[in-house]
Parts: structure tokens; C-alpha cells; sequence
């Protein structure tokens, strides 16, 4: 199974596919909406618009390398 369709863990609203294939998640809603990427340490939040999460985390999505975490 592939990282883009396995089912998103509870909490994830939103996706974004790195070059790696790794992933970087949307987790909350509102003004409590941050994201973690699943391969590297990165994560940040809250912000204070979804909007603001969702381009940060493209953002970090479009660069990262780091290859994704393997599953046990």
C-alpha cells in the first residue's frame, strides 16, 4: 500500500504528498490548525487561519526529502 492511499490517521483533514513520498498532515480546524510532516521532525502550528496551515505545509511538502518512516 502506498502513503496516498492509506487511510489518514484521526485528526487529518488534509494531505500533502512530499517529493519523497512521505506525507505532510493537516490536523485541527479554525485557528487551532497546525500540520507535522510524517518523515521529518518538522511540524508548526497553531495558526490562525486554515488557509495560512495549508500553504505552509504545501510549502514544506514541495522541499522535503526525507524519506518516508517504515511501518512495523
Amino acid at each position: 500500500m502506498t502513503q496516498t492511499n492509506q487511510p489518514w490517521p484521526d485528526g487529518v483533514t488534509a494531505r500533502y504528498l512530499t517529493t519523497a513520498g512521505a506525507t505532510v498532515d493537516i490536523t485541527g480546524g479554525g485557528d487551532s490548525t497546525g500540520y507535522h510532516c510524517t518523515a521529518c521532525p518538522y511540524s508548526s502550528g497553531p495558526y490562525w487561519t486554515e488557509r495560512i496551515a495549508h500553504e505552509h505545509a504545501q510549502k514544506h511538502a514541495d522541499t522535503c526529502r526525507a524519506l518516508p518512516r517504515p511501518t512495523i
